[in-house]
């Protein structure tokens, strides 16, 4: 157990509440998945932001959940937990990070009953939704030329620079050490080579051995959640599993000139309103209504 502790007070408020307690991983979480997405589930389920409980450090994070939740439930609170799939990648738990079934990987449970792991990197690759960033794309410059089809383009016309990003990313977590800010990438902007031979630099640099290699294995790993035969709109929701989230957010961004990474709550919001909620998490938190 860690250093995340709930105050008897706030674990007798949980308990009196009753129904779901959801734990999430931050503030910004929160505010995405509880004030956007599932703002009007009542009594039933009450969502929280794990980093509210982690006093002086200024974190949160998968770990906070899964400890949060354990120590509720130990005191008859009904918590349950979502994290994301970099949990799997920090972990180093191989088998289940690379799961590119979506169905085995739905039905692994590797943190427990009441913890679920998000089939994609993280909460920002569920906004990197396409129809949602057309419309508000329209809207920061009020125009209407941008349709989900053209959303969808310009997306997969940055997969390879996101694939070599992310499978930096992987790369040097593999390896425990940095991985790569955010931005890498992005000011100036690199595309195609360019942003292969500094992701393959910035190996070297971390002390990676054969990084260019190392770079092509996690790579080759990655294009297996790819589907380049598909229509375009499935391929990106098959690619975008396995992208690291903040980092593709922030290129996509830039490469673009629209500055969606400013912009989550309203992608969040536009979800919403077009129907277009993740039916994963959907289908959690009626998991967790039922279970509580």
């Amino acid at each position: 157990m860690s250093g995340f502790k709930m105050k008897q007070s706030d674990q007798l408020v949980l308990k009196q509440r009753g129904g779901a307690v959801v734990f999430l991983e931050s503030e910004e979480d929160f505010q995405i998945v509880a004030k956007r997405w599932f703002f009007d589930e009542g009594q039933e389920v009450f969502f929280q932001p794990a980093d509210t409980y982690e006093q002086g450090t200024g974190g949160g994070g998968c770990k906070a959940v899964i400890d949060l939740v354990e120590q509720a439930r130990v005191n008859g609170i009904n918590a349950f937990g979502l994290v994301d799939r970099d949990v799997l990648l920090n972990d180093h738990k191989w088998p289940l990070w690379w799961q590119d079934q979506d169905v085995e990987f739905l039905s692994a449970r590797p943190y427990g009953d009441n913890i679920r792991v998000l089939l994609r990197w993280e909460l920002e690759n569920y906004l990197l939704d396409p129809d949602a960033m057309a419309t508000v794309a329209n809207d920061t410059r009020m125009i209407s030329t941008h349709t989900v089809d053209s959303a969808t383009a310009f997306c997969l016309n940055c997969a390879d620079e996101l694939k070599d990003r992310s499978a930096t990313t992987v790369a040097a977590i593999a390896a425990n050490v940095p991985s790569p800010a955010v931005g890498f990438g992005c000011n100036p902007m690199r595309i195609g080579a360019a942003l292969t031979g500094e992701l393959q630099q910035f190996l070297a640099k971390q002390g990676v051995t054969n990084a260019a290699a190392v770079l092509l294995d996690h790579r080759k790993r990655i294009d297996r959640f790819d589907a380049p035969t598909a229509p375009a709109l499935n391929r990106w929701e098959r690619l975008v599993r396995m992208l690291d989230g903040k980092a593709a957010l922030k290129y996509v961004s830039h490469r673009t000139g629209i500055r969606f990474d400013e912009r989550r709550a309203e992608i969040a919001r536009r979800m919403r309103e077009q129907g277009a909620v993740p039916p994963e998490l959907r289908g959690y938190v009626e998991e967790f209504k039922n279970a509580a």
